[in-house]
């Protein structure tokens, strides 16, 4: 049982809303760039740009992690919609590869 008392109209998220909404942006964009940004280095390195795996490391980190963390967020903050917002960004790796690969970019 947590010492804070309830909100007036028995709610969650009462304490800090927007800056709970905030930080899952920041990680939602940092997901939504870096995924793709790093895939496509990964894609495309040679041996000067660095490891092709080192890339590959960052972009599944960006794309899968960063959602992970978001869901996290949004559920201790009690956030029920914007933990599953967080998670629905789980299929943006799909896309990504293959809107790069279709579209000739990993080449």
């Amino acid at each position: 049982m947590s010492d804070r008392p309830s909100a007036p109209t028995g709610g969650h998220n009462t304490r800090h809303p927007t800056g709970i909404r905030v930080v899952l942006a920041v990680l939602a964009l940092a997901a939504l760039v870096l995924g793709p940004a790093g895939y496509l280095m990964g894609v495309r390195a040679s041996a000067h740009d660095g490891s092709a795996a080192e890339w590959f490391t960052l972009a599944f980190g960006a794309a899968v992690g960063l959602p992970f963390l978001a869901a996290a967020v949004a559920t201790v903050a009690g956030d029920r919609r914007a933990a599953l917002w967080s998670l629905a960004l789980l299929a943006w790796p799909v896309v990504f590869v293959s809107a790069i690969h279709l579209s000739g970019w990993g080449a």
